[in-house]
């Protein structure tokens, strides 16, 4: 076949052997090119990618194998191949995609096609992988990539992991290989990764590199610095049963220019095209009226002072003991208050999957519910996920003599070989096993559970705490139905058991711990968000609140672990760059406190010093002028689409964390489209006055409050009074 200058059919891209500025040598590759301009040159001899770009290869030069598949074999150890594993590699052109076809691979008889196409609609190139086997595949990864390292301050790798974080400096980044038994922070989608894809963010061209899928399929979504740049890892976990797997043409690799809104567009498009299920908050039905207050949550425990505590009752137990502390609160933010609390089980904390009755009994918790109902206030209650509780290290309690009774390893989640190992989930806690979402067991117990808490008129239960992003954990197991592997079969039960328990129980209100991920965002409607976590390395951006800001709204969480990543005695107004941050995100506001009432940096730190804490009257000051805002302008903040935000020069602050230093603007900003109308809101979270200039606010019209009279920006400056709001009119 005679392949210079080929167009193929039905498509815009060409197979290219003429060489460009920076290409490989035209006969060591064939190329490919896409609408955009974008080329894409493959080794002839082994599929290896050795260019992607237009004029600059914003590769590595490291030829990584096109791909890696790993199977799981019968005595449940693994074989890993990749493309330079086969003693056969060739390629032609098929239905306008050119096909690499491996055969001859070391001692299993499996071949392997991988097809490639540039289509025309949305200018990226689309890869698909086929394996033609009789055994089991765990996971697939096509293509492999390698990525130069950055070196300016505003480049860096766009990662959507726990809301949005970007990593200017890869090396700070941990990489960890998923493995059974699970870990809650594994990079996986669903799970603490919220959307599937990658970006190399770059003063020229940025790399895009995600998975445009439809059935939402599991994956790992990661990046690891090695010694020739950053490695991106997008693999795919099937869950499909022993025997071939064929995908379409679901991952992509393109190119954008601008800074990670531009690469957050590109999925954003497929998700506006792909959101089946996904309903905008505003047509929502099914949500409860407090749901769209501006309310304000209020942490705390009834039990012990943090996670490791002695479980003896503090002053915030009786429940009723907190209702003058809230009424205060309510009066000193203008805002109802949601009380979340801790520790309420009346088994042991955190000791899933059994937590009821409460402690303190039944009677005690509905006396503090009606209470709460009564001034204006809901109430909501941390659960644990699903786990096994064989015994809780907090208190003498635990289900070792049920589990055997009843033979329960059957229900758990098993490891490859079939074994049943301890749990990696919240070991200090309790020791126990990982539910398989898949059980009936697991399906009865939990549905059960929210049940009777729904009953006593909890308003809001964060059913999957541990579970992140509302994910299961891996199960292989041979003998419970489902693949033995890992796979989107997890996704579909956990999704079908929310939305059954949400039928059973009207107007109640379901979350994670993290953002809900993409799946589960239909049934998780308000979750536990810590932008803090981001700082372990990187910096937080609202990459989630940019794509689904429309869908849902979260709440600022209760920042567990977040004085342990930042340095909070050098960072003292660390809190009030949350608010900021959270506000602008669409997040609802969240105060973590102790049984006198004190506000803490986070819950579970362990330094009760009277210096170590926000400045509380600087806190609840800012809390009451966001909450009188968010009040205000409800069609931007909670159901308005996020837009560029308009681009400004400000100053800069330092927050110190345990990886550095990390400079952020002292001035955040979000805007917000509704209908045909947008929003620039300007937040300075600092404790002195802030100016932002730009020749784009020369003559907008702005707001200092939502009740003041607008004003014309003259000079193209705007100086911010401290932790105060500004709102930009833009036409």
């Amino acid at each position: 076949m005679r392949l210079n200058y080929l167009l193929f059919a039905g498509s815009l891209c060409f197979l290219l052997l003429s060489v460009a500025c920076g290409m490989p040598d035209k006969q060591e590759t064939v190329q490919l090119e896409s609408k955009a301009g974008y080329r894409l040159a493959l080794e002839k001899a082994n599929g290896a990618v050795a260019f992607f770009g237009k004029d600059e290869n914003l590769l590595a030069d490291v030829r990584e194998p096109l791909f890696k598949v790993r199977f799981l074999n019968l005595d449940g150890s693994f074989s890993l191949y990749d493309a330079n594993d086969a003693g056969k590699c060739s390629f032609f052109l098929k239905s306008g995609k050119l096909v690499f076809q491996y055969e001859d691979f070391p001692d299993r008889p499996f071949s392997v096609r991988i097809g490639v196409r540039a289509d025309k609609k949305d200018s990226l190139f689309h890869f698909s992988m086929a394996v033609d086997t009789k055994d089991q595949v765990e996971w697939m990864q096509y293509p492999c990539l390698t990525v130069k390292e950055t070196a300016s301050e505003d480049e860096g790798i766009l990662w959507p992991y726990n809301e949005g974080a970007f990593f200017r400096d890869a090396s700070k980044h941990a990489y960890i290989e998923p493995e059974y038994p699970s870990l809650g922070n594994y990079a996986m989608y669903p799970g603490m990764v919220c959307t599937p894809f990658l970006a190399q963010v770059k003063r020229g061209d940025g790399l895009y590199f995600g998975a445009h899928d439809p059935a939402r399929q599991t994956r790992q979504v990661d990046f690891q610095k090695t010694e020739n740049g950053i490695r991106l890892v997008l693999k795919l976990y099937p869950g499909a049963k022993k025997g071939s797997v064929t995908t379409a043409d679901e991952t992509v690799l393109g190119g954008f220019k601008g800074d990670w809104h531009a690469a957050a567009d590109i999925y954003r498009r497929h998700f506006d095209s792909h959101h089946e299920g996904f309903v905008q908050l505003e047509d929502n039905k099914a949500l409860p009226d407090w749901y769209f207050d501006p309310f304000v949550v209020l942490t705390y425990c009834v039990r012990g002072h943090h996670d490791m505590d002695e479980m003896t009752p503090n002053k915030l137990f009786p429940y009723t003991n907190a209702l003058p502390l809230i009424e205060a609160f309510t009066e000193q933010t203008g805002a109802p208050v949601m009380a979340l609390l801790m520790h309420w089980e009346g088994t042991a904390p955190w000791a899933p999957p059994y937590v009821w009755p409460p402690y303190g009994g039944e009677e005690a918790l509905k006396a503090f519910v009606d209470g709460m109902h009564r001034i204006g206030g809901r109430v909501g209650v941390y659960c644990s996920g699903m786990g096994w509780t064989q015994k809780s290290n907090l208190l003498d309690y635990g289900g070792a003599e049920a589990f055997a009774e009843k033979h329960l390893e059957k229900e758990m989640c098993l490891a490859p070989n079939g074994s049943l190992p301890l749990s990696r989930i919240c070991t200090g806690q309790r020791s126990g096993y990982d539910l398989c979402p898949s059980r009936d067991f697991t399906k009865e117990t939990l549905a059960g559970e929210m049940r009777k808490i729904r009953a006593s008129g909890i308003d809001y239960i964060q059913m999957m705490d541990q579970n992140h992003g509302g994910t299961p954990y891996m199960c292989y197991a041979k003998e419970h139905g489902h693949a033995s592997v890992p796979g989107t079969w997890e996704s579909t039960e956990a999704a079908s058991l929310y939305g059954r328990i949400l039928r059973e129980n009207p107007g109640l209100v379901l979350g994670c711990e993290s953002a809900a991920s993409e799946p589960f965002i239909p049934f998780l409607l308000f979750s536990d968000n810590r932008c803090g976590l981001d700082f372990n390395g990187g910096e937080p951006v609202p990459l989630y609140a940019y794509i689904y800001h429309e869908y849902i709204t979260n709440f600022m969480g209760n920042n567990v672990c977040g004085d342990g990543i930042i340095d909070c005695r050098r960072t003292p107004d660390i809190f009030q760059y949350r608010l900021a941050y959270s506000f602008l995100a669409g997040d609802i506001l969240t105060v973590v406190i102790n049984d006198e009432g004190d506000i803490q940096w986070a819950w579970g730190q362990r330094d009760f010093s009277p210096d170590y804490r926000p400045d509380r009257e600087a806190a609840l000051s800012m809390i009451r002028t966001l909450t009188a805002w968010r009040k205000a302008f409800p069609e931007f903040l909670q159901l308005g689409r996020a837009i560029h935000p308009m681009t400004v020069q400000c100053g800069k602050s330092i927050i110190h964390t345990q990886a550095g230093p990390v400079e952020v603007p002292s001035v955040l900003t979000a805007s917000y489209a509704s209908g045909d109308h947008r929003m620039h809101f300007f937040v300075n979270w600092k404790n002195e006055s802030m100016t932002v200039q730009s020749p784009a606010l020369q003559g907008k019209m702005y707001l200092r409050g939502p009740e003041q009279e607008k004003s014309r920006c003259n000079g193209g400056k705007i100086v911010l009074p401290p932790r105060s709001v500004v709102a930009v009119f833009p036409d």
